[in-house]
């Protein structure tokens, strides 16, 4: 393991938290960039600075001052407005390359910044690298099975792996062989909040629960970065929508806190499988 600080790149949620304590645990230094207006506060008890999206110049210079080699980027953050964002020269830089592109997908836009970190000798890997208990294992987790719902998740993974081709998403909800909703930049917490304003008609009832939600990494993605996440959110969501599971392939999402994941889909009525990961074509 390098002597050096890990970076950690965090926007939201817990688990850039997560990973920073685990290598605190096993005895390695970590150094925090926060994004400004999304990582959670609790960053501010491991060395840290808080800097704005855009300002990747900045970014790579704070990383390099403290030492750090490798970095990670961990943690959802609001889609910017490429148009207005505020940048330094390293923004520039990255405006420059995404715009030369005819599509600004999120894999896309990720790929461009691991390629400017890169010019900044720094190397971005993946989460799991240092924390591999994240990874989603293989099969059903917790007592309810995927039952009569194969068909919804069938068509789910055709419709997946189409959107994440063209860069849209990484998820989408499938309910009586109807796609009820793709995930696009609004994330998949959005995305479950919009099946909930569904017609019951369309999406499941407290009886009779219906619907999947399909989450995969995109065909073509870097999967250092922006790899499928599933929580508590996420079973809470589904479980509000009435929805019967979710699925994921297996070492390919990262399950934040395994454990109580599985007991939050428990009590919600909701099955939660891993998948083999598709064969390529």
């Amino acid at each position: 393991m390098s002597a050096a600080p890990l970076g950690i790149i965090a926007g939201q949620g817990v688990l850039p938290l997560r990973i920073a304590q685990a290598q605190k645990q096993a005895g390695r230094s970590v150094f925090i960039v926060g994004v400004t207006g999304e990582a959670d506060a609790g960053i501010e008890a491991f060395d840290h600075q808080w800097i704005a999206m855009g300002a990747f110049k900045q970014v790579a210079d704070a990383f390099k001052q403290a030492g750090c080699q490798e970095l990670i980027i961990i943690g959802a953050v609001q889609r910017p407005n490429i148009a207005t964002m505020q940048t330094d020269e390293g923004g520039q830089w990255f405006l420059e390359k995404v715009t030369q592109g005819r599509q600004l997908g999120d894999d896309q836009l990720l790929k461009t910044l691991i390629g400017y970190f890169q010019t900044q000798a720094l190397n971005v890997v993946s989460a799991e690298t240092y924390y591999g208990d994240l990874l989603g294992p293989l099969g059903q987790q917790g007592k309810y099975a995927i039952g009569p719902h194969q068909p919804d998740i069938d068509l789910g993974l055709d419709v997946v792996k189409a959107i994440g081709g063209l860069d849209i998403g990484q998820a989408v909800v499938v309910a009586g062989r109807v796609v009820l909703a793709i995930e696009g930049p609004e994330g998949t917490d959005n995305m479950l909040r919009r099946i909930a304003d569904l017609s019951p008609e369309l999406r499941g009832t407290p009886e009779a629960p219906s619907g999947v939600l399909v989450k995969m990494p995109k065909p073509q993605q870097d999967r250092r970065v922006d790899m499928p996440t599933i929580g508590a959110q996420t079973i809470a969501l589904a479980a509000k929508a009435h929805m019967a599971g979710i699925v994921y392939e297996a070492g390919g999402a990262l399950i934040d806190d395994l454990a109580a994941t599985i007991a939050a889909a428990n009590t919600a009525g909701l099955f939660l499988h891993g998948l083999e990961a598709p064969l390529d074509d």
